[in-house]
């Protein structure tokens, strides 16, 4: 009987823990000492039902936790970088200040007095001077074409 009130007081403590978290551990803990408590009010031996409770929390947060962290982690104000958005900037027009080229060799224009970090898709990196207008944005960089 002491057994059962041993796991009832885990899954217990393991509710609270998680409910001021969200690490998503507590709860498969927790669903371990269920899985002990139904073995305690069969009558198994403690042994195998501390065995039984370290298996099936282990077991659930290595496979389970991380598709729980992908599932529930995700904020509302996090930016999706995959995704251009539109900004007031979409269709201004400036000029080149840095050669601007592809991803990996960004530059800087000129766009209403303000200095922005830019890349282009087109072959050639634009050169200092070229005029250009902005397509799209990836949060604070600019995607821009020559005019």
């Amino acid at each position: 009987m002491v057994t059962v009130f041993f796991w009832i007081v885990i899954v217990l403590f393991c509710i609270v823990v998680e409910m001021h978290t969200n690490a998503f551990l507590a709860i498969f803990i927790g669903t371990g000492a269920t899985l002990a408590f139904i073995l305690a009010l069969v009558g198994v031996p403690f042994a195998i039902q501390a065995l039984a409770w370290l298996v099936f929390s282990g077991g659930t947060i290595a496979f389970l936790r991380p598709w729980a962290m992908r599932k529930f982690q995700h904020h509302r104000y996090e930016i999706d970088m995959s995704k251009p958005t539109h900004t007031a900037l979409t269709n201004l027009t400036g000029f080149v200040e840095e050669p601007v080229g592809d991803e990996k060799s960004p530059g800087r224009v000129k766009i209403q007095g303000e200095l922005w970090r830019a890349v282009t898709d087109w072959p050639e990196a634009l050169p200092n001077g070229t005029q250009i207008v902005v397509k799209k944005a990836y949060g604070t960089t600019l995607w821009v074409d020559p005019v």
